[in-house]
């Protein structure tokens, strides 16, 4: 979340253009959530440590399975994902997000009444609503 009190959402570049989502990733061996947390944000945007507050997390995480198999890496299938949500207040310069080529197509900010029009993955919107409210409980009206 900003200082406007809009939330970062990213269109990656495996998305259709009207597809957006929180930022986030994977966990590399050996790290912790919140190492891979830093990690994911620098990596796709550019944003650093310490343009980040943590204001909180939700210690449990949304649990989903694919429809279909559709996420592979190095070889190996999934079957679904656990995704961990921490929330932050963005406390940097937005000159400084650069989303990574081959990856983030764009980004966002978008206040939590419009993200209707961009969470459009089934359950995407209420499931990322749910966990943004938990964190940051002051934006539902």
């Amino acid at each position: 979340m900003n200082n406007q009190e809009k939330f970062l959402l990213v269109n990656l570049e495996s998305f259709e253009e009207r597809y957006f989502s929180i930022p986030g990733g994977g966990i590399d061996p050996g790290e912790t959530l919140e190492q891979a947390v830093y990690r994911e944000i620098q990596e796709e945007l550019g944003i650093e440590k310490q343009s980040l507050k943590l204001v909180g997390k939700i210690e449990t995480p949304l649990k989903f399975l694919f429809k279909k198999i559709t996420l592979n890496r190095d070889g190996q299938e999934y079957l679904g994902s656990e995704r961990y949500f921490f929330g932050f207040r963005f406390i940097g310069n937005d000159a400084e997000i650069t989303p990574r080529k081959g990856e983030v197509r764009t980004f966002k900010w978008v206040a939590f009444d419009q993200l209707k029009d961009y969470l459009l993955f089934d359950n995407q919107l209420d499931d990322t609503s749910e966990k943004i409210i938990g964190i940051f409980p002051f934006v539902k009206k």
